[in-house]
């Protein structure tokens, strides 16, 4: 019986952890003192890689409808010295494309992020806090975010391979995708006739799968 209880008090001090350190960006979410827009743009190719990087904000990624990159990003923060210490990083490099966003460590700061890509296009991001979304891009995905929710748009007909995972969440497949399992955290798998892999993973959040 003591061993049974182990995991579960565990897993209960992890969300509690959690939930302290959410609390000061939580709060300064609605009390940003500044904020700046930026926009870049690059050429890119249909069918290569998008590595992204970043630590906290709210991430869109959808189609373009051009052989581009596009970016637009708000910075938001509670110091004005820092709006000019943040920023991003591009490098595109034939058929790769490496995105990083730097913040200041002191201070609270995080970008609010539209990117379009090619509607055929790889994707590989990992974000730390903040709300991810992909919408109606065909290609292999690895996305993994630490707290918040992934929303994954694009139908499962795609897709040869899925794995979604969370630590404490939900996996939300609709119709289709088969039975998630797990308790505190839940993993779906399922197998079809696409072409693409799409694996997920969260760690304190919901990730949901849509379209058919």
């Amino acid at each position: 019986m003591p061993g049974r209880s182990l995991i579960p008090l565990t897993m209960l001090h992890k969300t509690i952890v959690v939930c302290l350190l959410l609390v000061p960006f939580s709060a300064a979410s609605d009390h940003w003192n500044y904020e700046e827009s930026h926009s870049e743009v690059r050429d890119f190719v249909a069918g290569g890689m998008v590595h992204l990087r970043m630590s906290v904000g709210d991430l869109h990624i959808k189609r373009s409808n051009s052989g581009k990159i596009s970016l637009h990003y708000i910075v938001k923060s509670w110091r004005e010295s820092n709006l000019k210490e943040a920023g991003v990083q591009i490098e595109v490099r034939g058929r790769d494309a490496n995105i990083e966003f730097h913040a200041p460590t002191s201070g609270n700061t995080q970008f609010d992020v539209e990117l379009e890509v090619p509607q055929n296009t790889n994707l590989d991001v990992h974000e730390k806090v903040g709300d991810l979304t992909v919408e109606d891009i065909e290609g292999d995905k690895d996305l993994e975010l630490g707290v918040g929710d992934l929303r994954v748009a694009t139908g499962r007909a795609a897709y040869h391979l899925v794995r979604a995972s969370t630590s404490i969440g939900d996996v939300n497949g609709g119709d289709g995708y088969g039975e998630t399992s797990g308790w505190l955290g839940k993993t779906l798998k399922y197998h079809g006739d696409g072409k693409y892999e799409l694996r997920a993973h969260v760690g304190v959040g919901d990730i949901s799968l849509e379209g058919k």
